[in-house]
């Protein structure tokens, strides 16, 4: 396959010679501090030999989808310049002191593509969504490899439960905008790539939602949507004006999750609502819910 017929899922936004120039800086700038590398351009991945670190290319192509490209060599090697606290060995340092490292575990929301190359402490959710234990960095985060479980002798459900409370604590989740008469969803966000672990524990966010909970999408880490449930066609319209609002997010970043939506509801596991793709919407919620939303009426 020639380089130009590429078609890039990762930055489906740029032209393949877009995508080109792009993968050009990011291999002149890891070159020049890391070395030896390789470089997957289908699923857009970036592997450091030396740091057998692989980086995952979509979110810093969101960034630099919005500057202008004389821009992009100084973005790419600021994002690149973060790997040193990757470094194997500052890492399993760190790692290998469980008390130390405590106060530092968060929760958060990520797809299998960001699991792909680790044998990660997570939780499966519905739609490819996983609760990732990770470690706050200073300007990034780690998810946290299975094999340090061992040397800390804690079992998974407790260290997800102390991630999921510091990052409670720690990673305030703050409304950001109130339904309006033309949008009738809430908006939530935070300044950290962790806010979205909220929605393991959403009950307190959510003190106006009905037994029957809301629909919930997580497109990007800063940010959560959220559509109470009421059996009106107010509904309809204000869901419907969230997944395409969530999908654009998606679309957009910078930090990327899903375009899917969960169903939420309080003391409950969260359930798929609906699939959103190029293919175009499919509703997955349970029939116990398909069945009441069938007899919602047609606005007039």
């Amino acid at each position: 396959m020639s380089t130009p017929t590429i078609f890039h899922q990762w930055a489906p936004w740029w032209t393949p010679k877009q995508a080109r120039c792009f993968l050009n800086d990011v291999e002149g700038v890891i070159k020049a501090r890391y070395g030896k590398y390789r470089i997957d351009e289908l699923q857009g991945t970036v592997t450091i030999c030396d740091n057998d670190c692989v980086l995952g290319l979509s979110n810093l192509a969101q960034t630099c989808r919005r500057l202008d490209p004389n821009e992009w060599r100084l973005t790419i090697y600021s994002h690149m310049a973060r790997l040193d606290e990757f470094s194997p060995d500052l890492l399993t340092e760190r790692l290998n002191n469980y008390e130390q490292i405590r106060p530092d575990l968060r929760v958060r929301i990520v797809s299998t593509q960001h699991l792909d190359h680790i044998d990660a402490v997570c939780t499966p959710l519905p739609l490819g969504l996983f609760a990732s234990l990770s470690l706050k960095l200073n300007d990034a985060c780690c998810p946290i490899d299975r094999s340090y479980m061992k040397r800390w002798r804690v079992s998974k459900s407790e260290v997800m439960a102390i991630g999921l409370a510091n990052t409670l604590m720690e990673e305030p989740l703050m409304l950001q905008e109130k339904p309006s008469s033309d949008k009738g969803f809430y908006i939530f966000g935070g300044d950290s790539l962790f806010v979205s672990g909220h929605i393991l524990d959403f009950a307190r966010n959510t003190a106006e939602s009905s037994s029957w909970g809301a629909v919930i999408a997580v497109p990007a880490a800063h940010t959560i949507m959220v559509c109470p449930i009421s059996f009106n066609s107010t509904f309809i319209d204000a869901s419907a004006s969230m997944l395409a609002a969530s999908h654009l997010c998606y679309l957009t970043g910078p930090n990327s999750v899903s375009p899917n939506a969960l169903w939420w509801r309080p003391n409950q596991q969260l359930e798929p609502f609906a699939r959103i793709d190029i293919q175009g919407f499919e509703l997955l919620a349970p029939m116990a819910l398909r069945k009441h939303l069938r007899q919602i009426p047609e606005a007039d």
